[in-house]
């Protein structure tokens, strides 16, 4: 009688046996995505930088990923280190 109430108790459980295993969870992986280099960071601190001291100088998140774009063709830096301009406008 004990062994069929805990197969019914199994069988309304709502989660997937195995859920609590820690390589079954997808929280707590924060920073497991593409980081940003650290030159490629320096580069945009510095536009953003010159648009606050001088206010024509002012550049938007595209005007920043199309730069970034010339440096890549200037071989400054490499095509895989450019961020999406979602990420720039973070």
């Amino acid at each position: 009688m004990n062994n069929n109430n805990n197969e019914s108790n199994v069988a309304n459980f709502p989660l997937l046996l195995g859920w609590v295993l820690k390589e079954k969870q997808k929280y707590g992986k924060k920073g497991a995505g593409k980081r940003i280099t650290k030159k490629v960071r320096t580069i945009l601190e510095g536009y953003f930088l010159a648009g606050n001291a001088n206010k024509s100088n002012y550049y938007n998140a595209q005007d920043m990923h199309q730069a970034l774009q010339k440096k890549v063709l200037e071989g400054e830096i490499e095509n895989k280190d450019v961020p999406k301009i979602s990420t720039i406008q973070n």
